[in-house]
């Protein structure tokens, strides 16, 4: 979709994937918790994805999301079976950290100046890339969106775990969110969020009559 300009006081402008908005019919957004490793340090969150999609990081976080959100066509033959075309996947999201500032850990609490702060990036965000869909990564990322109307959307059950969703209107544009636990727990099922997220992104190919899904 070509370069966006975020305000100066985001720290860490979101990863935009080459054909976000282009070659892909839809526009998709994944907004994760806060950067915690001292990796990230020096690095921004594009260069930290081209340095994933040139396999020269090993982060089981970013691992268990593309396993979680990838679709056929993300897939190749190779070797040994199929396997991920990193570069293609990333190229088809967005990537935003919710929280601009490194944590000590992937848990450390985040007191309510610091979720408003990072609430009014969102809406920076959300407006400048005008996503169809957005998965939040972490309950608490959920339940921090800042209040921008909407209404509730169904909720998606498998093996008595829920995936929560929000239909929200930005402009003339209906953008669904969608809830998965973060990867970083322990519980994290990545078989059971795959088949939440694909009945969740499969209904909303069907209600806009996208003829092109192809899951897992």
């Amino acid at each position: 979709m070509g370069r966006v300009n975020f305000t100066n006081a985001l720290n860490y402008p979101p990863w935009i994937g080459r054909h976000y908005g282009a070659k892909e019919k839809l526009r998709k957004l994944i907004v994760g918790r806060s950067y915690y490793d001292a990796r990230y340090r020096d690095k921004t969150i594009e260069q930290y994805i081209t340095d994933l999609t040139r396999n020269k990081v090993n982060d089981p976080y970013f691992t268990a999301l593309e396993i979680v959100l990838s679709e056929r066509n993300h897939w190749k033959s190779g070797l040994g079976g199929l396997k991920l075309d990193r570069k293609k996947f990333w190229n088809s999201f967005c990537y935003h950290q919710f929280i601009q500032g490194i944590l000590e850990d992937g848990f450390s609490p985040i007191n309510k100046n610091i979720w408003k702060q990072g609430q009014e990036f969102y809406r920076e965000v959300l407006t400048s890339l005008q996503p169809d869909i957005v998965v939040m990564v972490g309950n608490d990322v959920f339940n921090n969106m800042p209040t921008l109307g909407g209404r509730t959307g169904p909720t998606y059950t498998w093996q008595g775990i829920n995936m929560r969703t929000w239909i929200l209107t930005i402009g003339s544009n209906e953008c669904q969110i969608a809830e998965i636990d973060s990867p970083r727990g322990s519980s994290f099922n990545t078989e059971i969020w795959k088949e939440l997220y694909h009945q969740f992104i499969s209904d909303y190919k069907n209600k806009h009559k996208l003829s092109d899904f192809s899951s897992l």
